[in-house]
């Protein structure tokens, strides 16, 4: 095996070794003589034209060291510069819907407080609109202190409606629940205005049918009609979206007409329902007087004490206006209502002028804070302007909503329906 002849190269027949040497730094493909200053690849690696002690002369720089005067460093444009100002608001309109009839909700305003506010001024937020369509985009703070009501105005007023719910109280039950049935009609005609003007489409004409419906029916048929109504009134608003009298957004728009029934029809059935018992009118005088108890002490104290905002939902309302009109709700109720029947059935008994009291004297403040969480949501200040002075039926009767039931439901606990 060892004995075999070694190969030293390898020939192919017919051609010539080449003569070429390679030259280092020289291509293959060039006849001449090589022009390149590259060292041969044998010769060692030069070092570099920069030594370590240039190096330590110069401070590191970072990457954030940058100058001001560099490119980098400038604005892309200056907003205050009317050619960048339409620019943006060209790309701002660009975005929004122009198309008339859209769906489109109001946002809700931001979880963030505000800054407190000194102690002599309470103020209220109100939305800011800006945009093709009046879309809101943030909430602005101003003062409502109780300044732009027209307090003389708001008096008189007031005094005329307490003077037509007195007549009706005298004339009986029929007159009152006529005239209590209109009241809850145009509360009813005022909130699906206003939740149309805020981009829902409710079956307006059905939900206001329906509300007269449940309090004339409570009046009638007694509670038997209620449940009956609300059946027919859920079954003609799934007709209304189906037959393409309304066809934006039917699930929605059927569950914001239901509320509507539910908030002023279904609580303002309870006037029917007291009505309906020889007692009804004493009973009604009773939630009437607690709730204007409460309007009238939580006012005159606010303004007179108020200093600690309540609750974001109504920054207008304060503390101090909660605890008064309150405390003159249970008094109005205690010494006023303990001497009308059926609460005062033995005059000096005032136990369940008291019992009647504490309740009113709770949920009214929770009627007024919800109406006013309902407007906030919808970005308005009053739900109408019915009433000078005050707004909408609806703002004026929006603990009373709340009293009503917790009348009917404690005179029921207390045994003092008539028959």
């Amino acid at each position: 095996m060892n004995d075999q002849p070694k190969f030293e190269e390898i020939r192919i027949l017919g051609l010539e070794a080449s003569e070429d040497e390679a030259t280092p730094g020289r291509s293959v493909f060039e006849n001449g003589e090589s022009t390149s200053d590259l060292p041969p690849w044998t010769a060692p690696p030069e070092s570099p034209s920069s030594t370590h002690e240039e190096w330590e002369e110069d401070e590191p720089r970072w990457a954030d060291d940058v100058p001001t005067e560099h490119e980098s460093q400038q604005p892309v444009a200056d907003l205050r510069d009317s050619a960048a100002a339409s620019f943006f608001e060209e790309e701002a309109i660009r975005g929004s819907s122009e198309i008339s009839g859209d769906f489109d909700p109001p946002l809700l305003p931001p979880d963030s407080p505000l800054p407190p506010l000194p102690a002599n001024e309470v103020t209220t937020q109100e939305p800011i609109q800006s945009g093709r369509g009046g879309k809101k985009r943030g909430w602005k703070r101003s003062n409502s202190s109780g300044e732009g009501r027209n307090m003389p105005v708001a008096i008189i007023t007031g005094l005329v409606l307490g003077a037509l719910v007195l007549v009706s109280f005298h004339l009986g039950s029929g007159v009152t629940v006529v005239v209590a049935t209109c009241f809850l009609v145009l509360a009813a005609a005022e909130f699906f205005m206003a939740v149309r003007r805020a981009g829902y489409q409710p079956a307006s004409l059905l939900g206001i049918v329906a509300v007269a419906a449940l309090n004339l029916g409570a009046y009638w048929r007694f509670e038997a009609a209620i449940p009956l109504i609300l059946l027919l009134t859920v079954l003609f608003a799934f007709l209304w979206y189906f037959t393409g009298v309304d066809r934006e957004a039917p699930m929605l728009n059927i569950s914001v007409t239901m509320f509507g029934v539910l908030y002023i029809g279904m609580m303002g059935s309870f006037i029917g329902l007291m009505l309906k018992d020889v007692n009804g009118v004493g009973m009604m005088l009773a939630a009437v007087l607690a709730t204007v108890g409460y309007d009238t002490g939580g006012l005159v104290i606010g303004r007179i004490a108020g200093r600690t905002p309540l609750a974001a939902v109504s920054p207008n309302k304060t503390m101090e206006g909660l605890i008064g009109g309150m405390a003159v709700s249970f008094a109005v109720t205690v010494l006023i209502t303990g001497q009308i029947t059926p609460f005062g059935d033995s005059p000096g008994d005032l136990g369940s002028a008291f019992v009647l009291g504490v309740v009113a004297a709770l949920v009214a403040p929770l009627g007024d804070l919800c109406e006013s969480m309902i407007k906030r949501d919808l970005g308005i200040k009053d739900m109408g302007s019915i009433l000078p002075g005050h707004g909408g039926l609806l703002d004026r009767f929006d603990a009373l909503l709340f009293v009503l039931p917790a009348t009917y439901y404690t005179a029921r606990l207390l045994n003092l329906f008539g028959g």
